[in-house]
């Protein structure tokens, strides 16, 4: 389907601030066959070092070092990110982004482990533990972790680059930048800082977190705010779910409604992916939940009592019949190790596509239909995992998903009630959490093992 002229010059708008924030992947093409040779050696001793694990960010493709510290590793496409780490000394990120006669040489430095940056505490949960710190919110780097935090004795705010075990790596202060408020992942995996009035893009410098490519946060919203994930030609966006909800709730009776019924847009999804080279628009689905609006609109028609002057207004009564009794089916799709995976809440399955949108498969599902569910779908990439969550009262508990039969099956309960944020990554679960009860309280990010 050919994209109308405003799609087309919107499409030309993302390719530009695409340029802007560095993301090299944007514009690479599928190659085939490449092979990546390197050698790893220690940097003080300069001798080779075996079992280093090398992986290509957010896949699970990855090798290792022989007992000469050299390794190959296949890609399909450049540039390439490399993720490189061994127990025993800090890790790397190595970006490659054409191939060179011979071997990539990489040098390690050996761990030096900080003490004292985390607590284990009653659920046997570790807690990421810094003196007068208190966690504004945290993402990931592949395995590592970017923590945004404030010291509230100095009044300075800190992006701390950790490993999975909160050892800290380095520490960038960005109390220069106006107001920190939040990390966030983008749709091709690149880390961002937001601030009150601009986004700035992450990344690893020999271990320091650095910024770059500021971007109005507006801007950055426009174009990247319904953006979910890109594949090797295509980006995939979901329609809708970033533009203000249009209601008509103003109206005294039915007949003050121009519609006779609210123009709620979460009514409809939208799902569809974009070309890269050509901006082509396919949709992958659309679906309009009439049904469910017009039983709203009967609903609120039947309760409402037009000859009682303290009734609520119609269109009170019919937001509450929409949000309470008639919500929205929750859908979303989702991509993991080269195949993409929708949602269908609402035709309680998940249709697994290959990323030319082949049809490979639908799972029935029925998680969705318990009382308690929550609707999120949370992703491992790392493992190639998804999980989501089941509410008791304020208790949570984290279930995975069986991509085969569609079952769920319980992998951890969440020992502290109302936890915010919850993350999975490489087989561990995250979650911010502030204990309420505690006037002095501070925000604090937790992990957690998962049950196998």
């Amino acid at each position: 389907m050919t994209p109308t002229n405003s799609r087309y010059r919107y499409m030309l708008r993302l390719m530009l601030m695409l340029t802007l924030i560095g993301v090299a992947s944007f514009f690479s093409h599928a190659q085939e066959h490449l092979v990546i040779q390197g050698e790893v050696k220690d940097q003080v001793t300069g001798m080779p070092i075996e079992g280093v694990n090398i992986r290509l960010q957010n896949t699970v493709t990855g090798t290792s070092t022989n007992a000469e510290g050299v390794f190959n590793l296949m890609t399909n496409r450049l540039p390439a990110i490399l993720i490189i780490t061994h127990v025993a000394y800090s890790g790397e990120q190595i970006m490659v982004t054409q191939l060179k006669a011979g071997s990539f040489m990489i040098l390690l430095n050996p761990k030096t482990v900080i003490l004292d940056e985390a607590e284990i505490t009653a659920g046997n949960y570790q807690v990421f533990n810094k003196i007068n710190q208190e966690v504004i919110d945290y993402d990931f780097l592949d395995t590592n972790l970017v923590v945004l935090s404030y010291d509230f004795n100095r009044n300075r705010y800190r992006l701390v680059f950790s490993d999975e075990n909160f050892d800290t790596i380095s520490i960038t202060d960005v109390s220069y930048l106006k107001k920190p408020q939040q990390l966030f992942n983008d749709c091709m995996g690149n880390c961002h800082l937001l601030t009150n009035d601009s986004v700035y893009q992450l990344y690893s410098s020999n271990q320091v977190i650095c910024l770059t490519y500021p971007v109005h946060i507006k801007k950055f919203r426009e174009l990247l705010g319904n953006c979910l994930f890109e594949t090797d030609t295509h980006l995939v966006f979901e329609g809708n779910t970033d533009e203000t909800t249009k209601l008509e709730y103003a109206a005294k009776d039915l007949y003050d409604l121009p519609t006779q019924r609210s123009k709620n847009e979460q009514w409809k999804h939208l799902f569809y992916l974009v070309n890269k080279k050509t901006h082509e628009k396919v949709m992958l689905d659309e679906v309009d939940e009439w049904e469910k609006n017009r039983d709203a609109f009967e609903q609120a028609l039947f309760r409402f009592d037009p000859h009682n002057p303290h009734a609520m207004f119609f269109g009170e009564i019919l937001r509450s019949e929409e949000m309470m009794f008639f919500k929205p089916s929750f859908q979303t799709v989702k991509l993991s190790n080269d195949t993409i995976y929708y949602f269908n809440h609402l035709k309680s399955q998940i249709d697994v596509y290959s990323v030319d949108l082949h049809l490979l498969r639908s799972i029935k599902i029925e998680y969705h239909q318990r009382e308690n569910w929550m609707p999120v779908i949370l992703t491992d990439n790392l493992k190639s995992k998804f999980y989501t969550i089941f509410k008791t009262g304020a208790n949570y508990s984290l279930n995975e998903i069986n991509l085969f039969d569609g079952s769920v099956k319980e992998v951890a309960k969440i020992k502290k009630v109302f936890p915010q944020k919850i993350k999975v990554n490489n087989d561990k679960l995250y979650f911010l959490y502030n204990d309420v009860n505690n006037v002095w309280g501070r925000k604090q990010l937790f992990k957690g093992e998962l049950q196998q």
